[in-house]
C-alpha cells in the first residue's frame, strides 16, 4: 500500500468523482482511478462501486475513510520534520526566561514563531535570568532571554532602563529627594533567584525587604503600596502614566541594565529567529522606555 494510493482513495471520496479527485491533486484521471482501482486489489475489497459515470462510496471504504486521513496527517507531518531537520529548523525549542518585557509581546512573539514555524514545538520556562545559566549548561533549555547587569557583552542584545519606584500613598512619594538612608527605612521588594541551592537577595538596601521571583509579582506587591523596588520600565510604563506609580529622585532612579540571550547550538534557524525577534522589539518596540 502506498501513500500515493491512499491520497487518491481519500481525494476522491471527499471529491466524490476521479475527475474533481485529479483536478484538485493536479494529475491525470486515468491515473487517480487506477491508483485507487490498485489499491482495491492490494485491500481485496471494493472502495467505490461503479455504474456509468457515477461513483459511490462503499460502506467498508466510509468506515476506512478517518483511519485514511489520520495516515495522510501523519505521512505529511513525517515529510515536513524530515524537511526541517535537512533545512536546520529544530524540531523542538525549549525556552527560558524572565518577565522583563511584557507578556503581552511574549504573546505575540511565540504566536508568530509558531506561524513562521508550524512544526516546531516549543516550551518556556519562566524564571529569574541568574538561574538561566544553569539551565543552558545542563541541557534543560536551548535558548534564555532576561535582564542580568553584569553579563558578557558577546551575549548583550539591549538595554532596558531601570526606575526606583513605589505606589503614590507610600511615604516615600512625598520626598523631593531620595537617599540609600531613605530607602533604607521600609521595605524593600527584591528579586530572589536560586543560587548554588541558596536563595539570593538582588540589590538588596535595607534590613526590610520581601523577595519575589518575577518581577510582574514584585510590582504588584508595590502597587499594593507594600514597599518600593526597583523595576524595569518595560514593565511599569503604563503604570507611570496612569499615576499608579511614583518614580523616585535618587541616585539609581534611571539606571540602566542589560538584557541578555544565552544559548546552547548557534545558528539554529528558529532559536535565531527568536532571538531576532527580541532584538527589534528592544532597539524599536520598548526603545526610550
Amino acid at each position: 500500500m502506498r501513500i500515493e494510493q491512499v491520497e487518491a482513495f481519500v481525494k476522491t471520496a471527499e471529491c466524490g468523482s476521479f475527475a474533481n479527485a485529479a483536478i484538485a491533486l493536479e494529475m491525470r484521471r486515468s491515473t487517480v482511478s487506477a491508483a485507487v482501482s490498485a489499491l482495491e486489489d492490494e485491500l481485496a475489497i471494493h472502495l467505490f462501486q461503479r455504474t456509468g459515470n457515477s461513483l459511490q462510496i462503499t460502506p467498508i471504504a466510509q468506515s476506512l475513510l478517518a483511519d485514511s486521513q489520520r495516515l495522510l496527517q501523519s505521512a505529511n507531518r513525517i515529510r515536513q520534520l524530515s524537511n526541517q531537520h535537512l533545512e536546520g529548523i529544530e524540531s523542538e525549542l525549549r525556552v527560558a526566561r524572565d518577565d522583563a518585557l511584557p507578556e503581552i509581546f511574549w504573546h505575540q512573539c511565540m504566536h508568530d514563531l509558531h506561524v513562521e514555524f508550524p512544526q516546531t514545538s516549543t516550551s518556556v520556562y519562566l524564571l529569574p535570568t541568574q538561574e538561566h545559566n544553569e539551565f543552558i549548561d545542563n541541557g534543560i533549555v536551548d535558548i534564555s532571554f532576561g535582564v542580568n547587569n553584569a553579563v558578557d557583552p558577546n551575549f548583550r542584545l539591549g538595554m532596558i532602563e531601570q526606575r526606583t519606584v513605589v505606589s503614590p500613598a507610600h511615604p516615600l512619594a512625598n520626598l523631593a529627594q531620595v537617599t540609600e538612608s531613605d530607602l533604607s527605612q521600609y521595605t524593600q521588594i527584591c528579586l530572589t533567584f536560586l543560587q548554588n541551592g541558596q536563595l539570593v537577595i538582588q540589590n538588596q538596601i535595607g534590613w526590610q525587604y520581601s523577595g519575589l521571583t518575577m518581577y510582574e509579582l514584585i510590582r504588584d506587591a508595590v502597587l499594593r503600596g507594600d514597599g518600593w523596588a526597583i523595576l524595569p520600565t518595560t514593565l511599569i510604563q503604563t503604570h507611570l502614566k496612569q499615576q499608579q506609580l511614583v518614580s523616585l529622585a535618587t541616585e539609581t532612579a534611571l539606571s540602566a541594565t542589560y538584557f541578555q540571550c544565552l544559548s546552547r547550538q548557534a545558528n539554529r534557524k528558529v532559536a535565531t529567529w527568536l532571538k531576532n525577534r527580541v532584538t527589534h522589539a528592544l532597539t524599536h518596540e520598548f526603545k526610550g522606555w
